[in-house]
């Protein structure tokens, strides 16, 4: 019966295993597939809308010059800059008026109001930037993005399309600073790129991305403004959710941005990624669930320990462990080389890139507190997100932040 039950344990861990190496090979493939169709899609369409980009910035990002130039020197013929502060004593405020007194001849101006909405601190700032915008396409982007002069005139040909309802795209990671930044970044581009590439062949995107997020004026009312995104973390994916139950399409670009990354230290980055899975968790609960799977290099090693340990086999030992490594090498080979970031990690860290992604989900399902702004909150199935002790705002006219646990619309 003993017997028995052990060898039904290793068909399970090699089933896994097997089903893990499947994800990775899933995910060369979709890597592969997205830079086929990248290089050989050419836009005849030359729909070039005025648009209003809202750049909602708090403190300074590594470079944050060079990001907020690169959307000032955009080849296109009518856009808006709007920059959206909280307050003058914010450090990036110099740097905002600096590169407005720069680009005077274009439409670019600030904004600063302290006024918060609910709990996400961006979402608010978007919400005082939009009074402000004048055009009938609204572009979202992070302050830690750095774009081509291409990017508008990539990013708005897909709404001569008017079933699609937004736009969004991936984004890169280039690390600034030491080992922290570089895991990060390695994680954008070899965990993240792929797991959206595959979410796209199996099925049409339902959501958007930070990096860069487009949407009608007209639609985004119809949901309720960005009012109706106030409480939530993880406002991009709801913002391409609730677009997408209107019954429009969620376009995602062949276009990659960079994301200038700069983690300060493992503390900051170890805090950063479990702020995103335990958001994930709560908003994915079942797809957050097999996410174990890409954890490959860990389950390969786990499942040659285990069969080693059976047949006293060497062969078993190493071989599913060296055929993962080498599949997951050409990975962050071909990851590095598609999105063009010289800056994207070592291949030397492989293993303990990918032994920190499986301690993070680990503890991602232990508890739903998460530190985000120098502020404690829990985040719900819903992904709205609750303070865990009472925010301090340096404002008088800061609106009381709603109890989320009998208010789930501000």
């Amino acid at each position: 019966m003993q017997i028995e039950f052990f060898i039904y344990f290793e068909l399970c861990v090699a089933l896994i295993c097997l089903c893990s190496a499947g994800y990775l090979m899933f995910a060369l493939f979709a890597v592969e597939r997205f830079n086929y169709v990248r290089k050989r899609s050419i836009s005849t369409i030359n729909f070039q809308p005025a648009v209003s980009i809202l750049k909602p910035i708090c403190g300074l990002d590594a470079e944050l010059i060079k990001n907020l130039r690169s959307f000032c020197q955009q080849d296109y013929p009518v856009y808006q800059i709007i920059f959206g502060l909280h307050s003058k004593s914010d450090p990036a405020f110099p740097i905002v008026k600096k590169i407005i007194k720069e680009f005077k001849k274009l439409d670019i101006s600030y904004v600063l109001d302290s006024h918060v909405y609910g709990c996400n601190y961006k979402v608010s700032n978007l919400i005082n930037m939009y009074p402000t915008a004048k055009h009938n396409y609204l572009l979202i982007a992070d302050s830690d993005m750095r774009v081509s002069p291409n990017y508008l005139s990539d990013l708005m040909s897909p709404f001569d399309d008017t079933s699609v309802g937004a736009v969004t795209s991936l984004y890169s990671g280039s690390a600034r600073g030491k080992l922290a930044s570089s895991l990060n970044a390695m994680f954008i581009n070899e965990w993240f790129i792929p797991s959206v590439l595959i979410s796209k062949i199996l099925r049409p995107i339902k959501f958007c991305l930070g990096a860069t997020m487009i949407v009608r004026r007209d639609l985004l009312k119809r949901i309720g403004g960005f009012k109706s995104l106030s409480n939530y973390l993880a406002d991009d994916y709801m913002l391409g959710k609730l677009i997408s139950e209107l019954g429009y399409k969620i376009h995602l670009s062949n276009l990659i941005v960079e994301n200038i990354v700069e983690e300060k230290s493992f503390k900051d980055l170890i805090l950063h990624e479990l702020r995103w899975a335990r958001t994930l968790r709560r908003v994915e609960p079942l797809g957050y669930f097999f996410t174990f799977l890409t954890d490959t290099l860990v389950i390969s090693g786990v499942t040659a320990i285990i069969f080693y340990t059976s047949t006293q086999n060497v062969g078993l030992l190493l071989l599913p462990i060296l055929l993962v490594l080498l599949t997951r090498i050409i990975l962050h080979i071909r990851t590095k080389q598609i999105t063009g970031s010289s800056r994207g990690g070592s291949v030397w860290l492989i293993p303990l890139r990918d032994i920190l992604s499986f301690s993070i989900r680990v503890f991602s399902f232990i508890g739903t507190s998460i530190q985000w702004r120098n502020n404690a909150f829990n985040v719900d199935r819903s992904g709205l997100i609750h303070a865990e002790k009472k925010l301090l705002i340096e404002s008088d006219s800061v609106k009381d932040i709603p109890d989320l646990a009998t208010s789930q619309d501000y």
